[in-house]
């Protein structure tokens, strides 16, 4: 994202891309009075308020509602209008090229919460948790932006930085009176202080999530024997036929990747090939390989087995070789072709597994909704989304936090070691480390790669 020129009077339509019949066209500046005067004809108080207007444009006549925001009162901290139309796409355009031929400058991405930023309305973090807000996917991605527009970064590092301050204020006057034999601070003190901060730098770490980590969705794993009805549950699962399904043994040979949106998350449903004990044919061991790293690496894992089988020794030593490769993944036993058994097979099933089956049947849909409920819990208790305890952070921040407890460990170091004059230098150098997570000391690079992820009207 360039440089805007702040001194430009800027308009979007701010109302996304979802079809919709109200849209909503935002101008921001110093001209957004100047410029509703001409398009309408009439002057608007300079005031916050709701008006009705009627919009004159090529023949067309529609009443339309302006809400005018007054600077600094705005969202942008500047004058700022939004235009609530009931149009199609093509008059949006009419009305959106109008402003453009009068003097108003398309908003690039993010452009109006970069002016919110520039005029003290919000600061860095609040920006990035908007952007966040903007492109969740899932509950947990937009509690944990929430969280982050909430200011809980801000408190911690602000504590730190305040403590840093204060013991960079006592080292700083101790140098200025060491030749008049005066101490401000002990060297132990002063030792325990900068411990004091690194421990609460490296709790506000160790109990964090970053939003890369969020947005990651995990894997979820079909597995079982060949001909397990594997495939055709996937395809129950996400209402659609995606996974070839046939009566012989073997059809899935490939690892096949589907997105699965869950009520409060999302995750990889992954179809993997029938794992075979005893094989020497070529492909299938590709297949199981294939399957296997798929298993290595899943969060959760479903394993099926086929109601109608007579004895399920082969899935007992699939399952026996499943646990030397899973590592911690969490396992949800499903038994398939529900349809076509009786209770007596379920509790023999259950009994040579010694675990609870949830009983599906892609034929009827039979326990399809439960089985995706459990997906859910298990992705809950795995921790693949669970935010709740932790602080939400970008990388940004978390690179900021790091670098200062790195120098905040050296400073604890020179002052160990009497090199107090060194000592004030890494304490700068942290501050400044922390400083980064607010409005200070920010280049211009790191502007443009926030701002950049933005959506136009933004």
């Amino acid at each position: 994202m360039s440089i805007r020129n702040i001194n430009d009077t800027i308009i979007a339509v701010s109302s996304g891309t979802t079809p919709c019949i109200k849209k909503i066209i935002r101008i921001s500046g110093d001209k957004t009075f100047n410029f509703l005067q001409s398009f309408f004809g009439r002057e608007f108080p300079k005031q916050k308020q709701i008006s009705s207007a009627l919009l004159k444009i090529e023949g067309f006549e529609i009443e339309c509602f302006v809400y005018t925001f007054v600077s600094p009162n705005s969202y942008t901290g500047e004058d700022l209008a939004e235009l609530h139309v009931c149009g199609c796409d093509e008059l949006i355009q009419k009305i959106f090229s109008k402003f453009l031929e009068a003097g108003a400058r398309a908003a690039l991405g993010g452009e109006f919460t970069y002016r919110a930023y520039v005029n003290g309305k919000i600061d860095l973090s609040h920006a990035e948790a908007i952007a966040e807000m903007i492109e969740s996917s899932n509950q947990f991605q937009l509690e944990a932006a929430q969280k982050l527009f909430g200011g809980s970064i801000e408190k911690k590092a602000g504590q730190a930085r305040k403590d840093i301050l204060e013991l960079l204020s006592l080292i700083e006057a101790g140098l200025d009176f060491s030749a008049e034999d005066i101490e401000i601070i002990s060297r132990k003190k002063a030792a325990q202080s900068a411990e004091k901060i690194l421990n609460a730098l490296n709790e506000l770490l160790s109990g964090s999530i970053t939003f890369e980590q969020i947005s990651q969705a995990p894997t979820v794993v079909i597995t079982g024997a060949a001909n397990a009805g594997k495939s055709s549950l996937l395809n129950a699962i996400i209402g659609e036929n995606r996974s070839i399904v046939s009566d012989q043994s073997g059809t899935t040979r490939d690892v096949l990747e589907h997105w699965l949106k869950l009520e409060k998350c999302d995750c990889v449903l992954v179809d993997s090939a029938g794992v075979i004990t005893q094989t020497k044919d070529p492909l299938q061991i590709l297949a199981n390989q294939a399957a296997l790293k798929a298993i290595a690496d899943a969060t959760v894992l479903i394993f099926c087995a086929d109601i109608t089988k007579e004895n399920y020794n082969e899935d007992l030593e699939i399952m026996k070789q499943l646990g030397q490769t899973h590592g911690s993944a969490a396992t949800i036993f499903a038994v398939t072709k529900c349809d076509l058994s009786n209770d007596e097979k379920i509790k023999m099933l259950e009994g040579s597994f010694k675990e609870k089956f949830i009983e599906t049947s892609s034929q009827n849909k039979t326990g399809i909704e439960e089985l995706k409920k459990a997906i859910e819990l298990n992705l809950i208790q795995r921790g693949s989304f669970e935010t709740s305890d932790k602080t939400a952070l970008t990388e940004r921040h978390k690179s900021a936090v790091s670098e200062a407890a790195k120098n905040i460990e050296n400073a604890i170091a020179e002052i160990q070691n009497g090199n107090e004059e060194i000592a004030a230098y890494v304490l700068r150098n942290a501050l400044q480390e922390l400083s980064r997570l607010e409005t200070e000391h920010i280049d211009e690079a790191i502007l443009d790669n926030i701002f950049s992820k933005f959506c136009i009207g933004k």
